[in-house]
């Protein structure tokens, strides 16, 4: 009897070890998690505007679509980690926003690839991903080996365009003048296209400059674009007194020196009504053209080297630039960016750099040229409160 009792016993405690042993092997398959699953990729909006997306932007949100989500820790596009809104995360989808892709540093085979990482494994996902044109060199259309890198683009030349994100431009503009999309040929990384063959209706603000645009965004190439018209224009006597010419250059100081004393004007600053222009001329009748023209006084700015501005154009394609080494101010350093003198207002557009000035606050983007001589300058700027220009008298180094 007794050992009937104990067989029945160690039958049951083994019928209890084999049920925890089977309930702990169910409880492991339930912890194994599936890996990831992406479907598809809908624009993160409401409906109807959740579409399906074949192209991603930098920026935009987008919901990620599939199964097994629930677990994904990362999402990256294009190899770039992105941001992901963790209050609308399901084990179906994660809204998450593009990020900014650098596309020139990126392996091309990851660049249209959205992947999803989590404790189950990774999904990857091929997608179109943009972003601005990037413009990496021009080269020569032509066989090799004379599809050469360019530094120099002539009218009417082919030409290739080599970068990224270059599909689907909406303007190609050579300074300005637009060249004609209708034969441009595409590749994955490349545009070929024919600069204009007539650049009469170029801007001159816009020289030495392709501009780019896609829908994604436009963008600016700096390039020397030889262009006989816009020769023509920098061969103008004016540009000998402001330069010395094509292919030379002219350095210029305040009219100021060490010792509060002024060579060639009574001092370095002037002030004068705002149609007060070129040749010392009112340029309206009836205009606000009044001058003041004091001997140098110490509010103007402390008797000392204020630094040198040289302005040239370089030779071969005439490229304006402007070289300030600025002293005396709370902003000083080397600066280099062109400009354009405008023959026809005698105006001076200065881009990317500030005028040589006395660290007065002025506007400096844009100067009214009151003289211009030999071995003397006047360059008014706009006050930027008061209705009245600054005249500052420089004299050639």
């Amino acid at each position: 009897m007794k050992k009937i009792i104990y067989n029945r016993i160690c039958f049951l405690l083994f019928s209890c070890m084999a049920g925890v042993l089977v309930l702990s092997s169910c409880e492991k398959d339930d912890d194994i998690t599936s890996p990831p699953v992406i479907t598809e990729i809908r624009n993160y909006a409401a409906s109807p505007s959740d579409s399906l997306v074949d192209t991603l932007r930098a920026g935009q949100w987008v919901v990620v679509l599939g199964q097994n989500l629930g677990e994904v820790s990362q999402v990256y596009f294009g190899s770039i980690p992105a941001t992901i809104n963790n209050t609308l995360f399901t084990d179906k989808s994660i809204v998450v926003q593009v990020p900014y892709i650098p596309f020139d540093s990126v392996a091309r085979d990851k660049v249209n690839t959205v992947t999803v990482v989590g404790g189950g494994g990774s999904a990857s996902f091929t997608i179109n991903i943009t972003g601005p044109p990037i413009i990496a060199r021009v080269r020569n259309y032509a066989a090799a080996p004379k599809d050469t890198v360019l530094n120099m683009v002539m009218p009417g030349q082919k030409i290739n365009i080599v970068g990224y994100n270059l599909k689907k431009a909406v303007k190609i503009a050579f300074q300005g003048v637009d060249a004609n999309l209708g034969g441009a040929v595409y590749t994955d990384s490349s545009i070929v296209v024919q600069v204009p063959g007539n650049f009469s209706g170029a801007d001159p603000l816009l020289a030495n400059r392709i501009t780019y645009a896609t829908a994604a965004d436009t963008v600016t190439y700096f390039i020397r674009i030889f262009d006989p018209a816009i020769l023509e224009y920098y061969k103008d006597p004016i540009f000998t007194l402001l330069t010395g010419g094509i292919g030379k250059e002219k350095t210029w100081v305040l009219d100021l020196d060490a010792k509060g004393v002024s060579a060639k004007f009574k001092g370095p600053l002037y002030f004068s009504g705002v149609d007060y222009g070129w040749d010392n001329q009112c340029t309206k009748t009836g205009g606000d053209c009044w001058l003041y023209d004091p001997a140098y006084e110490s509010w103007m700015g402390a008797p000392q080297d204020y630094g040198t501005m040289t302005l040239g154009l370089t030779s071969g394609s005439a490229e304006p630039v402007v070289k300030v080494s600025q002293k005396g101010t709370t902003k000083n350093g080397a600066f280099l960016g062109s400009y354009f003198f405008d023959i026809k207002t005698k105006t001076i557009s200065f881009i990317g750099v500030v005028p040589l000035n006395l660290g007065r606050d002025q506007v400096w983007s844009r100067a009214y040229v009151i003289s211009l001589k030999e071995d003397r300058m006047q360059l008014g700027f706009r006050d930027p409160v008061k209705s009245e220009f600054s005249i500052y008298n420089y004299i050639r180094k």
